[in-house]
This record gives C-alpha cells, sequence and structure tokens, in this order.
C-alpha cells in the first residue's frame, strides 16, 4: 500500500500486539501467538506489529507458553498423558484451543514505504497484527540498517537468510577502535584473513602483529594463508619458502638511529620509571644513544662502566658503578635480542603503510616479551611521527594506518604494567589518523572505558560470565539476548556484528576464507608483485642520491668539528652548511625546523639529524 506499511499476507500472521513493558535503554514490547504446527518462532527472529501509518520492526528475545496446558490442572494432564505414552495422541486442535506463546520483543524501528529507520515515534494500538517480513522487506531491512556498509566488500551473510549478504566497508576502521572478541577456534583468525584479503590501499596501510605465524603462507595442515590471496609484504625469521617474494627474513630492528626515549620507557620496565638510572637514560643525549647501544650489543654485561657513564651523563658528571649496573642490567638483554645495525624493518614497515599495503610482522618465533617490545617499538614510532605531524604541520602527510594486535587483553588490562603504545593508540590513535583491531578471548580484562568507546564489534562464541557482562556493559547493544545466545551457541564463524552507525546488533555468518583462498598460491601472487622490492630499491636509491651523499659529508664535518656541541646547536650547524638546493630538498621532506614568526627555517630537525646518526638517512 502506497505511503504506508508494507503489505500484509495473512499467512504471515503470527499473533497480536499486547504493548510495551517497562525496561531501561531498550524497548520491550509482548505479542500473544497461537499455536500453530507447521510454524515456531527462531529467536532473533525479525516481526513486523502493523501500525497507523507504518510498521515497527522488532526481534524476538524470549517467548513462553500460556493458556490452559500451562495451568496446575493442564500440567497435571499432560504429565498423566505422558506417562501413559499418549502425548502423540492430543490433536493440534486441542493445541490450538489451549496453548499459546507470549513473545517478548524488542523494538528496533519502523518501516515504512520498504524504508527502514531506527527507533520508536509512534506505539502500536493493542491487538495490532503482528507478522513475519518477507524475504524482500527483511532484506531491506537489514541492508538499510548496516547502510553505511553499503559500499564495502562481501564478508558473509545474515546468519537467518542466507540469501542475504552482509557487507562490511573497511574504511570505517579507519582511525577507529574496533575489536573481535572470541574463544579459540570460533573464527576470529578466519575475519582477520577475511579483512586483510579484501582491505584497499586507499584505507591506508594495515599492519598485523601475528602472534602465532598463522596469516602468511598456508600451513601445515593445508589452511591458505593471507599471501596465497593477494600481495603482501612479510617479515618473519622463520624459514619460509627462499623463493617467496615479497619476504625480509630479519625481524631486529635499528634502535641505534630511533630516539632514545622513545626505546628507554619501553626496555625499562614501568616499574622502575622512577628510579635514578632510568632519568639519566631519559636525560643522556641523543647523540650518545647510537654509541650506547653500540657499546652494549658488543660488549654485554661485560661494558665497562666507566665507558656507559661517559655515554649517559658526560665527562665531567658524575655516576657511580652502583648507578651503571642498572642500566646494564635493563639494556644488555633486550638490546642483544633486538638490535641489528643492518635492519631495515623500521624503514621497510614505514614506507609500506604509507603506501597502504599489507604488513605480515610474525613475532611467533622470539619470545613474548622481545614481541611486544618490537610491537610496541612500531606503533610508538609511527604514533609519534603521526603527533608531532600533526602539531608541526596540521596533519599533513599523516601516516594512515590500523594495526591488528592480538590477545589485546595482554597490553590493554588495567591490571598490566605493559608499555603503554596500545593504551595510546586506543585513546588517542583516531586523533592522528591511526586505527587499532584489537583481538582477545577475553573482553572483559580490557578496561571499560576503552571497551565502550569502540566503533566496530564483531563477537563470536564466548564462556565467561565476566567477559559477557563486560561487553553488555560496555556496549548496550549487547543486550541480554544477544548476550545469551552468544554463551550459548558454540558455532565456529557465527558473529554478532555491530558498528558505530548500526542501530542494532546483526547476526552474521563469516565467509570461510579456505573456500575463498587456495592453498600454496603465495609464491605464484607475490611473484607477480614484488612491493618489498620496490620499497628497497627506493631504500637504496635514496641512500644513494647525491644531494643526500653532500649532505652526509657535511653531517661529518659537524660531527668532526663540534663533537662536543648539544645536538640542537649541531642541527643549526648543519642547517648552516647547506646550500639552496639541499635546503629545498630537506624543505619537501619535512626535515627543516621553521622560524617562530613561520617565515624560512633554522634548524634540520632532531628525527633527521638522528637519522644521519644512525646511517639511516
Amino acid at each position: 500500500m502506497a505511503g504506508g506499511p508494507s503489505m500484509m499476507n495473512d499467512n504471515n500472521i503470527i499473533g497480536i500486539f499486547m504493548g510495551l513493558s517497562s525496561s531501561s535503554y531498550e524497548y520491550i514490547a509482548s505479542l500473544i501467538a497461537p499455536y500453530r504446527q507447521d510454524f515456531a518462532l527462531n529467536i532473533g527472529s525479525l516481526l513486523l506489529i502493523h501500525g497507523v501509518g507504518s510498521d515497527i520492526v522488532v526481534r524476538v528475545i524470549d517467548y513462553q507458553p500460556r493458556g490452559e496446558m500451562t495451568s496446575a490442572m493442564g500440567t497435571k494432564w499432560l504429565s498423566d498423558m505422558a506417562a501413559q505414552g499418549g502425548i502423540d495422541e492430543i490433536g493440534s486442535d486441542i493445541k490450538q484451543n489451549k496453548i499459546s506463546y507470549n513473545v517478548k520483543i524488542k523494538v528496533l524501528g519502523a518501516f515504512k514505504d520498504s524504508k527502514f529507520s531506527p527507533g520508536l515515534k509512534k506505539i502500536p494500538h493493542i491487538t495490532s497484527k503482528v507478522s513475519i517480513p518477507d524475504l524482500e522487506d527483511t532484506k531491506n531491512i537489514i541492508q538499510q540498517a548496516m547502510s553505511t556498509q553499503s559500499g564495502g566488500s562481501d564478508i558473509g551473510h545474515y546468519d537467518l537468510e542466507p540469501t542475504i549478504d552482509i557487507l562490511f566497508d573497511q574504511s570505517e576502521m579507519n582511525s577507529k577502535r574496533s575489536f573481535i572478541f572470541a574463544r579459540a577456534g570460533y573464527g576470529k583468525s578466519n575475519l582477520m584473513k577475511i579483512i586483510c584479503s579484501k582491505w584497499d590501499a586507499k584505507n591506508g596501510g594495515l599492519l598485523v602483529f601475528d602472534a602465532d605465524g598463522e596469516y602468511a603462507t598456508t600451513d601445515k595442515k593445508g589452511r591458505p594463508g593471507v599471501m596465497d590471496k593477494r600481495e603482501a609484504i612479510l617479515l618473519t625469521n622463520q624459514n619460509v619458502d627462499p623463493v617467496l617474494k615479497n619476504v625480509y627474513r630479519l625481524v631486529k630492528l635499528n634502535l641505534a638511529q630511533l630516539s632514545h626515549s622513545l626505546i628507554v620507557p619501553i626496555l625499562v620496565n614501568p616499574d622502575k620509571h622512577t628510579n635514578v638510572f632510568f632519568h639519566k637514560l631519559m636525560a643522556m643525549k641523543q647523540e650518545n644513544w647510537s654509541k650506547l647501544v653500540d657499546l652494549l650489543r658488543r660488549d654485554g654485561w661485560g661494558a665497562e662502566t666507566e665507558d656507559v657513564r661517559k655515554l649517559v651523563v658526560g665527562e665531567s658528571a658524575s655516576m657511580s658503578s652502583d648507578e651503571a649496573r642498572p642500566i646494564l642490567n635493563n639494556l644488555v638483554r633486550p638490546i642483544r635480542e633486538l638490535h641489528d645495525n643492518n635492519s631495515d624493518t623500521i624503514d621497510i614497515v614505514t614506507r609500506a603503510l604509507k603506501a597502504g599495503h599489507v604488513v605480515i610482522f610474525d613475532i611467533s618465533r622470539i619470545g613474548p616479551q622481545a614481541a611486544l617490545d618490537v610491537s610496541s617499538i612500531i606503533v610508538r614510532h609511527i604514533f609519534n611521527e603521526n603527533r608531532d605531524n600533526f602539531i608541526k604541520h596540521g596533519g599533513e602527510r599523516l601516516i594512515r594506518a590500523t594495526f591488528v594486535l592480538e590477545e589485546a587483553h595482554t597490553v590493554l588490562s588495567g591490571t598490566t604494567q605493559a608499555p603503554s603504545a596500545f593504551v595510546e593508540l586506543a585513546k588517542e590513535g583516531r586523533k592522528y589518523g591511526l586505527g587499532g583491531i584489537f583481538i582477545t578471548q577475553q573482553p572483559g580484562s580490557i578496561p571499560t572505558e576503552i571497551v565502550s568507546q569502540g566503533d566496530n564489534f564483531f563477537v563470536f562464541h564466548l564462556l565467561s560470565k565476566t567477559d559477557l557482562a563486560a561487553l553488555s556493559k560496555s556496549n548496550a547493544h549487547y543486550s541480554d539476548d544477544i548476550i545469551t545466545q552468544i554463551l550459548s551457541e558454540p558455532i565456529p564463524g557465527k558473529s554478532y556484528m555491530w558498528t558505530s552507525h548500526q542501530p542494532f546488533v546483526v547476526p552474521i555468518r563469516v565467509l570461510n576464507f579456505e573456500k575463498q583462498a587456495k592453498p600454496d598460491q603465495s609464491n605464484h601472487i607475490q611473484q607477480q608483485n614484488p612491493i618489498l622490492a620496490e620499497i628497497q630499491n627506493k631504500i637504496i636509491e635514496e641512500r644513494n642520491d647525491p644531494y643526500l651523499i653532500s649532505i652526509r659529508k657535511k653531517y661529518e664535518a659537524v660531527e668532526r668539528d663540534h663533537p662536543h656541541e648539544e645536538m640542537g646547536e649541531k642541527t643549526k650547524l648543519l642547517y648552516q652548511k647547506l646550500d639552496d638546493d639541499e635546503r629545498t630538498y630537506l624543505e619537501e621532506r619535512k626535515y627543516l625546523q621553521p622560524n617562530v614568526n613561520g617565515s624560512g627555517h633554522f634548524a634540520v630537525t632532531y628525527p633527521y639529524y638522528t637519522q644521519l646518526q644512525s646511517g639511516s638517512a
């Protein structure tokens, strides 16, 4: 009927509306449904209440039998019939006359002229007819409720109707917090493979910290990996096929090229950040950091405390052996585990993310603490670069990237002393163009203030009441009926999906990645798309650039002629030595510090000077 509710087929009518019930934060209503031998409602099914001018869309959340059969006498009669083996002899006419159902429903929105709108404005009259929407109406309701995903890619289908595809626009993960909650074996890794395989460069880069070494290539069970489906860069120290392209076989970092103010708080346990040695490390000159890294990597615990003292506090300042020893105790192990002067890992990851590539960082073989340190350093490096860019240049050339972290509760938990790089990412990444996909089996271990700010949720089967209660507390869309289904349905691949513009949770069946990709295709696919070689060639080309060669020589002259100057002064001295072409070259790359009045420049930037010190520029 034009201008009104959807057309009603009497065969689809299943009951009558009986009014709203009192409830907090949601519209709960009830209806009476007669007994029908050929039909039974599904929990989670959508229904339409036919009102004046428009229909009301509701979801079934519970239903209970009522009528004479549920009275004391009816119950006794049923018990007697069961004892006599006569249950099957109860006729359908008796059931139709004696049984009905009280159906509890949740109001989702209005439906008029095939258009869905969330919320409730008009309450239908009591005794309004209730029907099952036909396939077309159901499709319209689901697709319009998820209208912001209309430009996305297929990730599965609506659980209650396999012919209705579910799309997800991955740009919704840009600068957003996304959560994937699931017990092991119920589909979280499968979903991430689907997302990786469909990731578009226009969404920025995607960096997966692979804790189990399971994402990249075909595993021993013959299950395909992301590189069997699309081009991607893998950083790993595993013995992968030497013929496979786009593999950087080094996961260590060149710590000397990074700022000590970034590295030291991550390598030193947070419990020791109030100690004297930590403050002296943080106060040391940046130019001495690379020398300290080389010293500790070479000599380890045998490094002379006098050499350590000179590098940390300088020639004239005092520092006892007892004060120097904690530096060795706290830095030797992580530096030996993580540092390699020949590593281009940071440069490769940064350039790959800028280019919008998918990067899989295999941290499965380097130990849990080293894995946490490496991932924290990379996230903090990108975070700091974007934050500095945002402050100095108003957000131009931000690195648009999304980070994927498994076992997220270990670094976001309010009870751990983990490095805060991931907490900063979760709380402030949006401002600086960075997103996070946090995967965990224990959502209850993540502070509510973080989960409640989530933009995208994919929730698979969970067991713990603590986790379920925490989810419901953090996101009220996961109401009791949804939580009950999450607990009671151990179905691999079934996820309850909610995004920030979505008025209600939608149950979906995620595509099976094993049916989307063929195993053992990575050699062929990566051979055709040598994206890592392109990045490495660019690094070599820049290092051999005549401008850079000239700038390095002038840097070496500054270091030779002014060895005891502070870095701030050295950045000015180097700038003064540059000719106009060299200054233009560095200005285009944002490597010059502007004058306070915004006119001209006066020095090279500290990060660039640090790169020159470490040899990475």
